[in-house]
């Protein structure tokens, strides 16, 4: 191979990338190698990233094609970005989505094994968190989901992306664990006689939301284009599913309007008991009762007026207080109590 290449002390110091190109038409022309010219190029102080920029432009005007390209690392940082938001997104909402419908299940079909009611405050703050998970990570895991789709479409080859399985695999292997403890949950359950109609439907929820994550997350590591219309068809049953579940849950506590209520009463409740406590510690140390509520006394959170005081001579009193709703939790039974106005008969030498 017959080459005669000059490159000029100008050509040299210059960062003119029309030069370089110019450079390699001229030593493709003289029949160069690449690795030649790459080589000598790098050897005048031409940086790699420049040589195959350089390269690029004329294999682009040679051939007519631009050189594809594979992906840039801000590419490869928003597929993170994207792949874990989705990932978290989906474990919050269908966390919340099981532990919801495990709620309103047990809600529905009472037990004779449970401790206590279950619609006491502890319930309805748990089914509120749960509410609350559902309706913010929900609409996101969507929405995010929505953006990949959109982005696996117009970019196929992030198909392959390596960072997109890692991720994939790694949800599914949480998934698989998941059905995998529940498998040997539903066991247990059944070995020690506690297979009941309650006990079966929350653990085919948990199959289900499971099993579903499970079927779709494992199409999209296994093809290398999504089937027409799978996506659609998830995201309508996810959709349908949760809001039947949020709206079971807004009807299974009453709303937030309800739940002010329940709150307000127990409030009460609460103010009552501090105010007994109070007064039997004045018995103790007078051996008398006072003739009215001490100064500093609990009011009502509505009416902002002092509880009713009753002395009935000796040791005991009556503290009333007029309630919003009737109490069905059996937590306390002396403190239980009907809608509307209650009179507690406590004797401070007992109490």
């Amino acid at each position: 191979m017959a080459l005669t290449l000059t490159m000029s002390s100008n050509m040299n110091d210059s960062s003119d990338p029309a030069a370089l190109l110019q450079f390699i038409r001229a030593a493709k022309a003289d029949g160069a190698d690449e690795g030649f010219i790459v080589g000598l190029l790098r050897q005048n102080g031409w940086s790699e990233r420049r040589i195959f920029a350089a390269f690029t432009a004329y294999y682009k005007e040679t051939v007519g094609v631009a050189v594809p390209v594979r992906g840039s690392r801000s590419e490869n940082a928003r597929d993170a970005f994207l792949y874990l938001l989705a990932f978290v997104t989906l474990g919050i909402w269908t966390v919340a989505f099981v532990w919801l419908a495990s709620a309103l299940v047990g809600h529905a079909f009472p037990s004779a094994l449970d401790y206590q009611n279950d619609t006491g405050p502890e319930f309805r703050s748990s089914v509120a968190g749960q509410l609350a998970s559902l309706i913010v990570a929900f609409p996101i895991f969507l929405l995010v989901s929505r953006s990949i789709v959109r982005e696996t479409d117009r970019r196929p080859e992030s198909l392959e992306s390596g960072v997109r399985k890692w991720l994939t695999y790694l949800a599914l292997v949480i998934t698989s664990v998941t059905l995998l403890f529940d498998a040997v949950w539903f066991l247990q359950q059944f070995l020690e006689g506690d297979l009941t109609l309650r006990f079966v439907l929350d653990v085919l929820g948990v199959f289900l939301v499971a099993g579903g994550v499970l079927w779709y997350y494992l199409g999209t590591v296994r093809t290398t284009a999504s089937p027409p219309g799978r996506d659609r068809a998830f995201g309508w049953a996810a959709t349908i599913a949760v809001v039947t579940i949020v709206i079971l849950g807004f009807t299974g506590t009453g709303g937030p309007w309800h739940a002010r209520v329940l709150s307000v009463d127990e409030r009460r409740v609460t103010d009552l008991r501090t105010t007994a406590t109070r007064l039997t510690e004045i018995y103790a140390k007078n051996k008398a009762l006072p003739a009215s509520l001490p100064p500093a006394a609990e009011v009502d959170p509505t009416t902002q007026k002092p509880y009713t005081y009753i002395p009935l001579g000796g040791s005991r009193f009556q503290l009333c207080a007029t309630f919003d709703e009737e109490d069905i939790t059996g937590a306390d039974i002396f403190w239980r109590h009907p809608a509307g106005l209650k009179c507690y008969t406590v004797d401070a030498s007992t109490f």
